[in-house]
C-alpha cells in the first residue's frame, strides 16, 4: 500500500467525520417530553429489577431459616427460593401490564354498572 493510496483514504475519512459532525450539530436537541419518557422508563426498569432481587431475597431467606430450624437442608430452600422466583416473576407481570396502581386485579372499567 502506497502512501498516497493511504492519504487519500486519511483524508476522505476526515471529510466523512466532519459531515457527520455537521449533521450532529445541526440535529434538534432532545425534548423535554423524550426525556421525561426515558425517566419512566428508567423508573420502570428499575422497579422490575429490585422486585426480581427482593423476591428471590425473601424466598432464599425464608426457606434458609425454616431448613436451619427444622433441619431438612437443602429442600425447603429451594422450594422457598422457586417461590420467590414465582412471586417476582407475578410481580414484573402485574408491574408491566400497569395492575396494582388500583385496589384489585383490574383497571376499573367504566361501563361496569351497564
Amino acid at each position: 500500500m502506497s502512501d498516497q493510496d493511504e492519504s487519500d483514504r486519511l483524508k476522505s475519512l476526515g471529510e466523512r467525520l466532519n459531515k457527520m459532525r455537521q449533521i450532529r450539530k445541526d440535529a434538534a436537541p432532545v425534548e423535554d417530553e423524550d426525556r421525561g419518557f426515558l425517566q419512566v422508563a428508567l423508573g420502570l426498569g428499575f422497579r422490575i429489577g429490585i422486585e426480581m432481587v427482593v423476591a428471590l431475597g425473601v424466598g432464599l431467606g425464608i426457606g434458609w431459616v425454616i431448613d436451619r430450624a427444622l433441619g431438612t437442608r437443602p429442600w425447603l430452600t429451594i422450594i422457598f427460593l422457586v417461590l420467590g422466583l414465582a412471586a417476582g416473576v407475578f410481580n414484573v407481570f402485574r408491574a408491566v401490564n400497569g395492575q396494582g396502581y388500583a385496589v384489585g386485579w383490574r383497571k376499573p372499567d367504566d361501563d361496569q354498572g351497564k
